[in-house]
């Protein structure tokens, strides 16, 4: 008989050798409310080589996490990655980027351009994650909600 792990001990752990983990989350004051986006990218020793938080408006939680994917492979873009880890934890999302679609028919779009620069990696993974193990990203959306607006690239 196998038990299941509690969500609250679900923890972030890095990528394989010479990959990088995108993170992603948007963060909603309300559905319909301000948005923040956060994403952040970790490499596989890791440490956090790159991140971002940007409020973005007011639009759904389900648009706010595929902007959030969509800026976070842009960076993994600007950090010539070639092999990313990718992270969410909003189940749809996640599924959307697996199967290709979403249910809503407005979304796809934009799932089609998120799609599109998941081509420009020569390998790729994605992954559902607890929100308990994507704490950055979720510290970094809520930041994107309160106004702050932030692109950080450490060395």
């Amino acid at each position: 008989m196998t038990s299941l792990q509690p969500r609250a001990s679900c923890r972030w752990h890095p990528p394989d050798e010479g990959w990088l983990k995108l993170n992603f989350d948007g963060a909603s004051r309300g559905n319909l409310g301000q948005v923040g986006i956060g994403c952040v990218v970790h490499n596989w020793e890791g440490k956090e080589v790159a991140s971002l938080a940007s409020p973005v408006g007011i639009i759904t939680n389900n648009w706010a996490e595929l902007l959030a994917l969509v800026e976070g492979f842009l960076l993994c873009r600007k950090l010539e990655a070639k092999c990313l880890d990718i992270e969410g934890d909003l189940a749809i999302i996640v599924n959307a980027l697996r199967k290709g679609s979403i249910p809503n028919w407005k979304l796809n779009t934009f799932l089609s351009k998120a799609l599109d620069l998941c081509k420009g990696f020569d390998r790729f993974t994605v992954n559902h994650i607890y929100r308990e193990g994507n704490k950055r990203a979720d510290e970094l959306d809520n930041l994107g909600a309160d106004g702050i607006k932030f692109p950080s690239f450490p060395t």
